[in-house]
C-alpha cells in the first residue's frame, strides 16, 4: 500500500467451495476472531483460539437487532441453517490492508467507521484487525450478513449488497477513509482505489501473491516472542507454559523469576530445578552475546597466544567420554540452521507442493501443519546437502592429491555405512516388535506347568526360565514369519532357501552360547545343564503326598 495504492477484496462467502467442498459461516468467523465456535451444520468445534494475531474483534449491530445476533456462534449458526442452496451465499467478505502510517490506536476507529454505512443498511458487521506483531501488514476482516434480522432468524435479502457498483463504492469509500486517517495523522502519504489505467500510469498491475504457509508460521513464532518481551516490559513478569513444563516445582513459587540463590525453605526438586534454570539462563545469555557481536568474538578469540587457543580446544572436546558444549560452536550453529530456514522459506513453490497445498484445504489444521512441516524439513536438507556439496567442492581444490584421495576415501566409506545404520535400525525395530508381540502371547499348558514347577525355586532360577519361554515365543514368531515370507518368493529359490537354513542350523548347534551361570557352552550342552537344574529341583522338592514322620 506504500505505493499509494490498496488493497481491499470484496468477495462473496459462498457455499461451494471447489469442486466438492463446502464453506461454513462458522468457519470464517472462527477464523477471524480467533475463537473456539461450534458449528450446529457439521456438529464439531471449528478452532482458531490459538490465533496470536487477532488484536481486535467485535459484532457491530443495527438499531434494533434481536438479541440473538450479538452472539457471534448463534449469528453464524443461523446463517449456516438459512442457507439451504449448495450454491448459496452466505454473506459478504471484506479484506483490507491498513496503511501502517495510521496509528495502532486509531486503527479500531477507522474500521468502526468504515462498517458503520453497512450497518445503517441492516447489515451485521463481524470484523476483526489481524496483526502479527512486526506491523508488517496490519489487515482487517470483515463479515456482513445479507440479509434483513428478524425476531426468529434472517428475513428477506438486502438489495444494495447486490449492486453492480457495490464493489467501487466499497473500494472508494476505503481510500477516501484511509486518506482522512492519514492527514489526521501527519503522513504525507495518500492512497487511490483506481486502476493504474484510469490513473494514466503506464504500468502492469502485479498480481497479489497471497499468503505462504511456511512463511506465516515463521511469522507466528516471531510474533509471539515479540508479545511475550512485551508483556515483561508492561506486566509483572510470570512463567508462561514453557516454564511451568521444564520447571513445575519452581514455577509454583510466589517469586518468577527466581532469585540467583536459593531460598533455605526450599525442596530438593525446587533446588535442583533453581539450579537448572540458572543454568539455562548462562547458556541462553552466552548464545546472544555470540549472535549480538561474532565479529568481536572471533577477534578476541583470533588475538588468544597459542597456548590459550590449545587449552579452549582441549576444554571443548570431551571429558570420560562425554561432550562439552561451547557456546561459541552452538551460536555458530544456531546461525547456520536460521540460515537454513530462511533460505528454505524464501524458495518459491514448487509445482508439487503448490497441488499438495490445495488439496489439504479441506483437512484438519493438524494435518496441514504437519505436511507443512514435512515440505520445510525437506527443503532443509535439499538445501544442506547442496551446501555439502559445495563445501567438498572447496575443499578439494585446497588439498593435495593424497589428501583429496583421502577424503574421497571416507566419503565412499561413509555413504556405504549409512545403509547399513538404516537396516541396523530397522532390525532393533523389528525385534522390539517381536518382543512386544511375544509378551502379549496368552500362555499355554506347558508353559504354566513349567512356572508352576518352578514356584519354589530361587529367584534366579526363575528368571532364568521366564526368560527361556520368552525366548522361545520369539523364536516361533520369528520362524512364522519368515515362513510367511518364504511362501511369497518362488518355489525353486524356497528349497534353496530352506536348505541353507537346515545347513546352518545344524552348524549353529556347536556354537557356544552364554550358561545358566555366565560359562560358554555349545547349543547341546546348555539342553543338558538346563535338564540337570530342572532335575535337581525336582530332587529337591518335597513330596506333599508322603506323610511326616
Amino acid at each position: 500500500m506504500q505505493d499509494g495504492n490498496i488493497h481491499c477484496h470484496i468477495d462473496n462467502l459462498s457455499r461451494r467451495n471447489g469442486k466438492n467442498g463446502e464453506r461454513i459461516a462458522v468457519a470464517t468467523a472462527a477464523y477471524n476472531a480467533g475463537q473456539r465456535l461450534w458449528s450446529e451444520l457439521e456438529k464439531r468445534f471449528v478452532d482458531f483460539g490459538i490465533r496470536e494475531d487477532v488484536v481486535f474483534a467485535k459484532l457491530v449491530l443495527p438499531d434494533g437487532a434481536p438479541d440473538w445476533a450479538s452472539d457471534r456462534t448463534t449469528l453464524w449458526n443461523r446463517v449456516d441453517l438459512t442457507a439451504k442452496r449448495k450454491d448459496a451465499r452466505l454473506a459478504k467478505t471484506i479484506e483490507g490492508a491498513l496503511a501502517r502510517d495510521i496509528p495502532a490506536d486509531q486503527r479500531q476507529a477507522f474500521l468502526l467507521e468504515f462498517v458503520a454505512p453497512f450497518v445503517k443498511l441492516g447489515c451485521v458487521a463481524d470484523v476483526a484487525i489481524h496483526e502479527d506483531g512486526t506491523d508488517h501488514n496490519p489487515h482487517v476482516h470483515i463479515l456482513l450478513t445479507t440479509r434483513q434480522l428478524s425476531a426468529d432468524g434472517f428475513a428477506a435479502k438486502l438489495a444494495a449488497l447486490e449492486q453492480r457498483q457495490f464493489v467501487k463504492q466499497v473500494r472508494r469509500q476505503w481510500a477516501d477513509l484511509t486518506n482522512q486517517y492519514l492527514a489526521k495523522a501527519g503522513s504525507t502519504l495518500r492512497v487511490d482505489h483506481r486502476s493504474y489505467k484510469a490513473r494514466g500510469i503506464e504500468a502492469v498491475p502485479t498480481v497479489h501473491r497471497g499468503p505462504d504457509r511456511l512463511e506465516r508460521r515463521t511469522k507466528r513464532e516471531h510474533a509471539r516472542r515479540v508479545r511475550q518481551g512485551q508483556r515483561e516490559e508492561h506486566t509483572m513478569a510470570k512463567p508462561d507454559v514453557y516454564d511451568r513444563r521444564q520447571y513445575p516445582h519452581l514455577t509454583a513459587r510466589e517469586t518468577w523469576p527466581p532469585e540467583p540463590e536459593a531460598s533455605p525453605d526450599m525442596t530438593r526438586q525446587e533446588r535442583d530445578e533453581h539450579h537448572r534454570y540458572w543454568q539455562d539462563q548462562k547458556i541462553n545469555q552466552l548464545e546472544q552475546q555470540a549472535l549480538a557481536e561474532p565479529e568481536q568474538v572471533s577477534a578476541s578469540k583470533a588475538e588468544q597466544p597459542w597456548y590459550q587457543q590449545a587449552l579452549t580446544k582441549a576444554r571443548s572436546e570431551s571429558v570420560y567420554g562425554l561432550p562439552v558444549p561451547d557456546p561459541e560452536q552452538d551460536a555458530e550453529r544456531a546461525d547456520y540452521e536460521r540460515d537454513l530456514a530462511n533460505q528454505a522459506l524464501q524458495e518459491p513453490l514448487q509445482a508439487e507442493e503448490h497441488v499438495l497445498l490445495n488439496l489439504l484445504q479441506s483437512s484438519d489444521p493438524r494435518t496441514q501443519e504437519q505436511v507443512e512441516t514435512l515440505i520445510h524439513s525437506r527443503r532443509i536438507a535439499a538445501r544442506r546437502s547442496q551446501n555439502e556439496q559445495q563445501l567438498i567442492g572447496q575443499l578439494k581444490q585446497r588439498m593435495e592429491p593424497q589428501q583429496a584421495a583421502a577424503l574421497e576415501t571416507y566419503l565412499r566409506q561413509s555413504d556405504m555405512e549409512q545403509p547399513n545404520r538404516r537396516h541396523d535400525e530397522a532390525q532393533e525395530r523389528y525385534d522390539a516388535e517381536v518382543m512386544r508381540r511375544a509378551k502379549a502371547m496368552t500362555r499355554n499348558q506347558a508353559e504354566h506347568e513349567a512356572l508352576i514347577a518352578m514356584r519354589d525355586a530361587p529367584p534366579e532360577a526363575q528368571r532364568f526360565v521366564e526368560d527361556f519361554i520368552l525366548q522361545e515365543r520369539m523364536q516361533v514368531i520369528r520362524e512364522r514369519d519368515r515362513a510367511a515370507k518364504l511362501a511369497q518368493i518362488q518355489p525353486e529359490v524356497r528349497r534353496k532357501l530352506e536348505a541353507l537354513r537346515h545347513d546352518r542350523d545344524e552348524a549353529d548347534r556347536d556354537l557356544p552360547v552364554p550358561g545358566p551361570h555366565g560359562e560358554l557352552l555349545t547349543q547341546r550342552e546348555l539342553d543338558r545343564a538346563q535338564e540337570r537344574m530342572l532335575d535337581e529341583h525336582l530332587r529337591e522338592e518335597p513330596d506333599h503326598d508322603e506323610p511326616e514322620r
